[in-house]
């Protein structure tokens, strides 16, 4: 009887608990269905749901076009480049849809051709898109292009790339370049040099109505930013260049009307403006230039390629081109280490401003096969030592650059000579000619000798004089240390 009573009481218990589960079961239920109605009728509830549908529905119009067919996409995509910009693009892989920021499609190793052959290989991709109307579907409209890590292999002729952007019908959109090389070959597909795209924007300036390249790179170690505009139907091409590191602004304006093509051109160098008249012919372009100063007169053959240029200055600072950075890096890149490029530069200076009674400087620079040779050139001292060089060369040796061969000085007037470098009088005996191989390192801007000799004879003393001044840590040869140095020279010689 007791153990019937203990089984009534277990289940009563369980029944009970159903009976509270049951029941918060269908109080939960309650307030559940009382939320909802009250969610019906709460107006800030209503405004949220709202927000909530128009953004599903905003994500559901832009995920639209990962449902078009890629491979009629792509093929449109290349279609709108080319009629809007003449340029042939060729995929190596898919394109992708992605909507953020903006709708876009993308890819990777995308190549541009030129007459079927490849110029160019981007690593990044993308166009964006019109997002007016998605259920249009397999249809598109491009807008802005964006390559972006190209590298451009450009011969002479390649360049119409640039060129045929500028010729382009108007239009609303961009073409970006942004970190890109431009590698510029030979016919014999050496690169003569290489030119960095930082960031570069072609489009159609509204405001004076013509199409504008705004492009900002490097060349040779030297920061740039080139803006060129075409006005079509002026047919005005414009160009401006310029660089802080060098603090040179190239300008120039050409009425391509005209048949023959004629213009000046607008250099200011270091805040001094320099005007440059020119022609440019079938197969040659013609420089001129001339003011109180100085006269230039230049000739370009561009078949083979041959430069004649004359600079004739009444005053000069040596200083100026030997500490000038762009002619250094010029230099440097070996630029015209080319076999196809011949050149004659005659450059002659009546006085020469930062060395010391140097006046009559005559430059005579051949360039011919990669060699740059300035035998030939000579200056005068004093009026009465003519300073002449043969065999000089500029060498090469990885980033280093030097100047040197055999120079050698003519005394007309040994009286002045000696007077001017002190030598005393019971040391002082006929001299007529010294001759001394040199060095100049650009690089360190020091100068070494060697092989001294006078009238052709020479000795141990002198011999220690050159190793002890090229040992000499000082950079700079000035005149104190040239008057020093030929002093010991010649004590020596006729002690």
């Amino acid at each position: 009887m007791r153990k019937q009573n203990l089984l009534s009481k277990k289940i009563r218990k369980q029944i009970s608990h159903i009976n509270n589960l049951l029941e918060n079961y269908f109080n939960s239920l309650r307030r559940f269905i009382l939320d909802i109605k009250r969610l019906r009728f709460d107006k800030n509830n209503k405004v949220f749901l709202g927000i909530v549908l128009i953004i599903f529905l905003t994500l559901v119009y832009f995920l639209i076009p990962t449902a078009y067919n890629k491979e009629l996409i792509q093929k449109e995509i290349k279609n709108q480049i080319y009629q809007k910009y003449n340029i042939v693009v060729k995929f190596d892989n898919r394109v992708q849809y992605n909507f953020f920021p903006k709708p876009h499609y993308s890819s990777k190793n995308l190549s541009i051709l030129s007459d079927k052959r490849k110029i160019a290989e981007v690593k990044n991709f993308k166009i964006f898109i019109d997002f007016k109307n998605f259920f249009n579907f397999n249809e598109i409209q491009t807008e802005d292009v964006i390559f972006d890590k190209a590298d451009f292999n450009f011969k002479k002729s390649d360049l119409s790339f640039f060129t045929d952007l500028l010729k382009t019908e108007p239009n609303r959109n961009v073409i970006k370049i942004k970190r890109s090389n431009l590698f510029f070959t030979n016919s014999d597909d050496e690169v003569l040099f290489i030119n960095q795209i930082n960031d570069s924007n072609f489009y159609y300036d509204l405001k004076n109505l013509k199409n504008a390249l705004v492009l900002k790179g490097k060349v040779f170690n030297v920061p740039y930013k080139l803006v060129i505009g075409n006005d079509k139907l002026n047919e005005i091409l414009d160009f401006e260049f310029t660089s802080k590191k060098l603090v040179l602004k190239i300008e120039n304006e050409t009425d391509y009307k005209k048949e023959n093509d004629t213009g000046n051109l607008k250099i200011s160098f270091k805040n001094k403006n320099n005007i440059f008249g020119y022609q440019i012919n079938k197969n040659s372009l013609d420089i001129t230039s001339e003011d109180n100063n100085k006269i230039f007169r230049g000739l370009i053959e561009f078949k083979p390629f041959y430069l004649i240029s004359n600079f004739k200055y009444q005053t000069f600072r040596i200083k100026d081109l030997l500490h000038n950075p762009f002619f250094i890096e010029i230099l440097k890149s070996q630029i015209l280490d080319n076999k196809n490029l011949n050149a004659i530069v005659n450059f002659d200076v009546k006085n020469v401003y930062d060395f010391d009674r140097f006046s009559d400087l005559s430059l005579k620079l051949k360039i011919e096969e990669g060699n740059y040779n300035f035998s030939n050139s000579n200056i005068i001292w004093k009026e009465n030592v003519n300073v002449s060089f043969s065999d000089a060369f500029l060498d090469f040796d990885k980033e280093k650059i030097n100047f040197n061969g055999r120079t050698s000085f003519d005394i007309k007037n040994q009286d002045e000579f000696f007077k001017f470098f002190q030598i005393k009088k019971d040391l002082r005996k006929n001299i007529g000619k010294i001759e001394l191989d040199f060095n100049y390192d650009f690089n360190e801007e020091k100068i070494t000798f060697d092989n001294l000799r006078i009238d052709n004879k020479s000795n141990k003393k002198i011999e220690e004089i050159i190793s002890n001044f090229n040992s000499n840590s000082k950079k700079f040869f000035n005149k104190i240390t040239f008057k020093n140095f030929v002093n010991d020279i010649l004590a020596a010689y006729f002690g």
